[in-house]
């Protein structure tokens, strides 16, 4: 990718784009060797925090009007993978940029306007739960990384009978929540899915792992596992296990 390309993409800079007369390139075409595209780089670049600015960064207001005019102009990028097969939907997820998830959600049910509305939620569902390499889906990385307005962005677009299924690792979002002390999000996914699935590697299950680390001087997460579980139509199945 050209340098003078990276650098747009990064700082969200659309007009860059047709600065320059050389560039003939469709905005798919652009890519690194990673096979990021230009809104890979845009979101992965997003400022965070003040004290650590990252040279040719831009904020999340900018990058989100970047990654709307984007996909204005060339809707494919959306779903495009780069080498991990983190879609742009993966990154926006595991640095939980809830304005970027927005926009991205937006443009996927946009293209659907037209349909039912059940055909519409079953597209944005597949969206977010596309795998990438390591086979985590969008709500495996906002879990993981405890972004809880994304988690709740993610699971208001997904109907009650869906599960998410293991990683590569072996690990469901409820088991990732249950084994990182997330109480939160525990309780967000469990209020949401009828059924959710509960596996984890090796074996063990959420209630496994929230036993395990409920160490704490009022065994919260054991509590808090009990509880919630005992509202669900499975918990047998786990207790069991």
């Amino acid at each position: 990718m050209d340098p003078i390309i990276y650098k747009a993409a990064a700082q969200g800079n659309l007009e860059a784009f047709e600065q320059y007369d050389h560039i003939s390139h469709p905005l798919d075409g652009f890519l690194t060797v990673n096979q990021n595209t230009i809104l890979h780089i845009c979101i992965s670049s997003i400022l965070v925090k003040e004290k650590y600015l990252a040279t040719g960064g831009t904020n999340q207001a900018s990058a989100a009007k970047f990654v709307k005019d984007v996909l204005g102009k060339c809707p494919s990028l959306l779903l495009k993978a780069n080498a991990e097969g983190d879609t742009p939907l993966h990154v926006a997820a595991r640095y939980g940029h809830a304005s970027i998830v927005e926009v991205l959600i937006e443009h996927k049910k946009s293209q659907h306007q037209d349909l039912e509305s059940g055909v519409r939620v079953e597209a944005t569902t597949e969206m977010i739960a596309k795998l990438n390499n390591k086979r985590d889906t969008t709500l495996h990385e906002a879990v993981r990384h405890n972004h809880i307005v994304v988690v709740k962005q993610l699971l208001r677009e997904v109907g009650r009978e869906f599960s998410f299924g293991a990683n590569g690792a072996g690990e469901t979002p409820l088991y990732l929540a249950a084994e990182r002390h997330f109480p939160d999000l525990v309780s967000e996914i469990l209020s949401t899915f009828q059924s959710p699935a509960y596996d984890g590697p090796l074996g063990r299950t959420a209630l496994h792992a929230a036993t395990i680390h409920g160490y704490d001087k009022e065994n919260y997460y054991i509590n808090l596992a009990r509880v919630a579980l005992s509202q669900q139509n499975y918990c047998w199945n786990l207790i069991g296990r």
